[in-house]
């Protein structure tokens, strides 16, 4: 027998009713993987995000070691001159000193030299005009006016 076309009988599901719980089935499926790939997605974004502050540290370290070392470089060149300028004075004094013990050298053989032979010591006959003696005598005639 083939059954009324009335109400359908509790328990029984119509086609309509399939349709419905295919479609929600489907829709469930669909979220699933959407939560799914939205997860992949976030866990991307943190490993990028992640990367990115790696990258940003590096660069960051990076650049305070190279600070350091212009700093390091630049102390070692204002070092490097000091020490060319105290090569130049420390040359410029021995060079200075050649020249003193030159010219002391010089000097004392000027001094140990012998007098000359040819006359004995002359006496200026300026201060002997009037007097007796070296100071002018009796008058008193010293050479420094009257």
């Amino acid at each position: 027998m083939s059954q009324p076309p009335g109400p359908p009988v509790r328990g029984t599901r119509t086609p309509q009713m399939l349709e419905y719980e295919r479609q929600a089935e489907e829709r469930a499926r669909e979220a699933e993987l959407m939560a799914e790939e939205r997860e992949r997605m976030l866990e991307e974004m943190a490993r990028i995000s992640n990367e990115q502050n790696r990258i940003a540290q590096e660069e960051y370290e990076m650049r305070q070691y190279y600070e350091a070392e212009a700093l390091k470089h630049a102390e070692e060149v204002r070092l490097h001159q000091d020490v060319r300028r105290h090569q130049e004075r420390v040359r410029e004094h021995e060079r200075r000193v050649r020249d003193h013990e030159a010219s002391s050298e010089a000097f004392a053989k000027v001094i140990a030299m012998p007098a000359k032979p040819t006359r004995g010591r002359q006496i200026s006959q300026m201060n002997l005009g009037n007097g007796n003696g070296v100071n002018g005598g009796a008058n008193g005639f010293n050479g420094n006016g009257p």
